[in-house]
């Protein structure tokens, strides 16, 4: 089996497997074209065994007759046949939601149609803030994620912990300000913080695994979902053991002391309603938007 690297002067269109959906859109892929392989095979085969290519199936490296044990050919005499008379058997396959229409002109709305497998986590973390120099340590973080089908847990855990640990730094650390001169204040790692080794927590991992996927074999994508709760989990721990609200990132032991103090002016988000209800939006409707 020869598995060829895609040749841009010979393949269609395509939006890239970047982020967290490698695995489920060229999983499938592949099997969309392991599957183009096996209608051909199973056709040669038809005409050798004289008998319907649906009536035929494929196990032990053979192309039997259901309920015939031992009955049929080798895979690799099918293939040598096919060779001398159609030529090598070949597969392509490509991957997209069942259904959703093409949209030319519109690539990135068919992609969000197509693509449509949801992914849903849940963080929790304990902290402990420092009421005199408003340092905040992380003391322990909980990550419970929903990952259709893990086929490798191990490589799931390196991509949470690492989201988890950037997520850290998003939270608490990085910080960008523009200066009068409109240039970034930040221009080094000595005043743009990042996480460093003695800032990385340990990850409780639990793999949540059975929920619906369009992905092959159940798979969804797992690279990208960590990062996307640190900063909101950290942010209500902080809040819930200060009794102040957060309303601004990152949480650096100066702007939390202001917290602590009340030294800290009030954002003005007059498009935010008090009422986290009154925030999100109307349902579609048929025939318009929202």
């Amino acid at each position: 089996m020869i598995v060829r690297s895609a040749d841009t002067d010979a393949a269609g269109y395509d939006v890239g497997v970047g982020g967290g959906r490698t695995t489920v859109s060229l999983g499938a892929a592949s099997l969309s074209a392991a599957q183009d392989v096996r209608r051909k095979l199973l056709k040669v085969a038809s005409q050798m065994i004289e008998a319907a290519p649906e009536d035929l199936v494929m196990r032990s490296g053979r192309i039997e007759i259901a309920g015939a044990p031992g009955s049929g050919r080798l895979i690799s005499e099918v293939a040598a046949r096919a060779q001398a008379q159609i030529g090598p058997i070949s597969g392509t396959g490509a991957f997209t939601g069942a259904g959703v229409p093409a949209m030319p002109g519109c690539v990135a709305g068919h992609f969000i149609d197509a693509i449509d497998i949801p992914v849903f986590a849940v963080h929790d973390c304990e902290v402990a803030v420092d009421t005199e120099t408003g340092h905040v340590e992380v003391l322990s973080y909980r990550v419970v994620q929903d990952v259709g089908r893990a086929l490798n847990p191990r490589a799931i855990h390196g991509q949470i912990q690492g989201g988890v640990v950037q997520g850290l730094g998003y939270a608490l650390h990085e910080e960008v300000t523009i200066g009068g001169n409109g240039r970034v204040c930040q221009n080094g790692f000595e005043t743009y913080r990042v996480p460093l080794a003695l800032d990385v927590v340990p990850v409780e991992l639990n793999l949540y695994e059975g929920a619906p996927s369009i992905g092959p074999l159940g798979t969804k994508g797992a690279g990208e979902v960590p990062i996307l709760n640190v900063a909101a989990a950290v942010a209500c721990a902080i809040a819930n053991a200060t009794g102040k609200p957060i309303r601004e990132l990152p949480l650096t032991p100066p702007r939390v002391l202001e917290l602590l103090l009340d030294q800290r002016p009030t954002l003005s988000l007059p498009h935010i309603a008090e009422a986290w209800t009154d925030n999100l939006m109307p349902p579609h409707r048929a025939g318009g938007s929202n």
